[in-house]
């Protein structure tokens, strides 16, 4: 008893109505299983109960500014391909010239958004020097989706991508190494 009231009771208003606990459809039961385990009362797991308003939702759509110009999309291929038919700007193809590989992208990314935030709609990226100053290692704009998805500028048909990273070696563990020493000795 909480409050002086019965488990599940509340008062709901400030008039002092009673409210009457809901009986619990099963998605409550078992939240309150799982919650017992966890040592969590009842009343913590209710969406009303406090700190749920903090719980963002998981699902959120990607909004990805384009380089050129203020439109939003939902894809970074979305986005490329509109810089690109748009604009006539390919991002793919100053990637692909210039085999840039992670770093390199983000700082023509934050280059290319430099440019355009200073009023150059058309920046000039037909020299690497341009965009290689560590100066475009810092973001242009703040909770860049693109800088957070650089890794769907990749070309998955082409094996020599830079951005496609290959397969690491495992690295064998000291047992493995100490086998191998006592078949070689």
């Amino acid at each position: 008893m909480q409050n002086g009231l019965p488990a599940g009771w509340r008062v709901s208003n400030s008039g002092g109505s009673w409210q009457a606990a809901a009986a619990p459809d099963r998605d409550d039961e078992d939240a309150a299983e799982i919650g017992a385990e966890e040592g969590l009362e009842p009343e913590d797991l209710r969406p009303d109960s406090p700190g749920w308003e903090d719980v963002e939702e998981e699902n959120e759509e990607l909004q990805v500014k384009s380089l050129l110009d203020e439109q939003i999309f939902s894809s970074v291929r979305a986005m490329v391909e509109h810089c690109k038919t748009t604009h006539g700007f390919d991002l793919d193809s100053i990637r692909k010239t210039n085999v840039l590989d992670f770093y390199s992208t983000l700082r023509l990314i934050n280059y290319i958004r430099s440019e355009v935030a200073s009023g150059n709609t058309k920046p000039d990226c037909s020299s690497p020097q341009a965009w290689m100053d560590d100066k475009y290692m810092q973001p242009v704009l703040e909770d860049d989706a693109l800088l957070y998805s650089i890794d769907d500028l990749a070309d998955p048909n082409d094996p020599e991508d830079p951005l496609i990273e290959p397969p690491q070696p495992e690295q064998p563990t000291e047992g493995q190494k100490t086998l191998v020493q006592r078949a070689l000795s």
